[in-house]
């Protein structure tokens, strides 16, 4: 690819928008997919231990997606009207490639106790799945994401045993 090319690419990528999904329909999604560990991770951009992590977040799905059934989303909780943007802006610029989301829930409190009962809100969290275990503390490292995630896929598939 010619290098002016790439640079009106990588231009243009700067107006995107995060897909708005609702709670409902992340629901909906980790229901009709029992076989995939979904690990879902709540951040925003004003979040500086959230930022901090992405990149673990990255990495160790790098690894892990060659050998286990596994998606992370990464849902953003930015405020509107613009946090879909900038959501969008932050993970371009930082290479991060994981699927992500923005939040289109207006009341935290309708959808977070049908997420994990004993979860404030607080961010960065990380989930496995709809009630898996959590994780509520910035990752420090990729291998802390890995141990995570390993240990949660392990009691997720000695259910289904």
């Amino acid at each position: 690819m010619k290098r002016g090319l790439s640079v009106l690419l990588i231009a243009g990528l700067w107006g995107q928008v995060l897909p708005t999904r609702t709670w409902a329909e992340i629901e909906r999604q980790l229901q009709s997919h029992p076989e995939t560990l979904y690990v879902l991770n709540f951040w925003s951009t004003w979040c500086r231990p959230c930022i901090a992590e992405l990149p673990h977040l990255q990495a160790a799905y790098e690894r892990l997606a060659k050998q286990i059934p596994v998606s992370f989303w990464l849902i953003s909780l930015d405020f509107p009207p613009d946090g879909a943007k900038k959501a969008a802006r932050l993970l371009h610029q930082k290479g991060i490639s994981l699927p992500a989301f923005w939040l289109s829930e207006k009341d935290p409190n309708t959808w977070i106790p049908r997420l994990h009962s004993d979860w404030d809100g607080a961010i960065p969290y990380t989930q496995a799945g709809l009630g898996g275990p959590f994780h509520d503390r910035p990752f420090s490292n990729s291998q802390e994401v890995e141990d995570f995630v390993r240990k949660a896929y392990d009691s997720l598939t000695s259910g289904r045993r």
